[in-house]
């Protein structure tokens, strides 16, 4: 008990003194600034900068940051401010970047935003004034939800011992999450992977995926700083439509940029049915589609291990919205087939390239690449 009360009484000292450091810091460079409302309260000024940064770098920052104890949200925001800390000095020295700890799990656990992106969002913020973070945020939240993860980088670093912890060198299942979410992110792993929340690779795939997050937010913030930035994420056409009637001048009852169809199911429209082709089936599956390469048509395979309400769509790389096939059905369990004709909800005919088949069945979300050529 005696030493657990020293060790509190040194860490109030020395918060204390860090404190005061911390402020007559700033206050020596000249960022302090008295608060516009008038109280005497003093704050840092903002934005603090930024200087080009390894995006490689981040990733294994990113990568030994979660492994830390710390976590998700810890390891990509020290990842990114540690080098800025190297590269700048103050003030990034002055921040104590465990503060992020508490976006571990979507926030302490519970599941909402993924602590990836909570640490590299907040490094962002904290960089860029509120017309370049919201632009840099937006394009890392979005491109969060249409990349699989872990990346075939972070799979490759970790087989060949890149990262400085090698506690797990296999390749892991990738999946797409679909949202930003850490509990929807998580769910779909397991379940596509087998593997349990509790499991070493489960946290494996969380720290290849912190750090493939801050390598990318680094990547972005490197070509705004060069006036090269291009976000490669646009707003999926399925949320345009929803908010044409729930946003500003219509119903104006919710507001948001994730991705409808999960929790409200597809009103658009132009779908069709699946054909049942087997009874039973042991677990949630979306299979390749064959032919593939196609031209100009192409057989999609689903199977569940019960009956679920199922949404099954095709996107482009970006992301968006290219063809609603089945629109929030219920399904018995089995394995079915469709035919997607590489048409548009327009009812034109699609360019050559890859495309996104992405399934949606009660909780379980997957998907999987098709590749149309002509």
């Amino acid at each position: 008990m005696e030493s657990k009360l020293l060790s509190r009484k040194e860490f109030l000292s020395n918060s204390a003194k860090y404190a005061a450091g911390i402020t007559a810091g700033m206050g020596a460079l000249g960022l302090l600034t008295r608060n516009k409302a008038g109280a005497g309260i003093k704050t840092a000024e903002w934005p603090w900068g930024y200087v080009e940064l390894d995006p490689e770098e981040a990733r294994i920052r990113g990568h030994a940051g979660y492994w830390t104890g710390l976590g998700c949200s810890y390891g990509a925001f020290h990842a990114i401010i540690s080098m800025l800390a190297e590269e700048i000095g103050e003030p990034y020295t002055l921040i104590p970047t465990e503060f992020l700890e508490w976006g571990r799990g979507g926030g302490w656990g519970w599941g909402t935003l993924c602590g990836g992106l909570i640490g590299a969002l907040t490094a962002i913020n904290l960089c860029w004034d509120k017309e370049k973070a919201s632009k840099l945020g937006n394009e890392l939240l979005g491109w969060y939800t249409i990349v699989e993860f872990p990346s075939d980088i972070g799979n490759q670093y970790a087989a060949e011992h890149k990262f400085t912890d090698n506690r797990c060198d296999i390749e892991l299942t990738q999946t797409v999450a679909g949202s930003p979410l850490c509990h929807i992110s998580v769910s779909n792993w397991c379940d596509k992977s087998r593997k349990k929340r509790t499991s070493t690779e489960r946290s494996e795939r969380c720290a290849r995926l912190t750090g493939d997050v801050a390598a990318y937010a680094a990547q972005i913030m490197n070509d705004e700083l060069k006036n090269q930035f291009q976000p490669l994420y646009e707003t999926e056409e399925s949320v345009k439509y929803c908010m044409g009637c729930h946003g500003p001048g219509m119903i104006d009852d919710t507001i948001g940029k994730m991705e409808c169809i999960q929790c409200h199911g597809d009103h658009t429209g132009n779908f069709t049915s699946a054909e049942k082709v087997e009874d039973f089936s042991p677990t949630y599956k979306l299979y390749q589609n064959y032919p593939n390469p196609f031209n100009p048509s192409t057989t999609i395979r689903f199977s569940l291990p019960k009956a679920e309400t199922v949404t099954l769509a095709v996107y482009d790389i970006h992301g968006r919205l290219v063809k609603n096939i089945i629109n929030y059905e219920q399904y018995h369990a089995g394995s079915f087939e469709v035919t997607w004709d590489g048409k548009n909800n327009a009812g034109q005919p699609v360019s050559s390239g890859a495309y996104f088949a992405r399934l949606y069945a009660g909780p379980h979300i997957e998907s999987m690449k098709l590749k149309l050529v002509k």
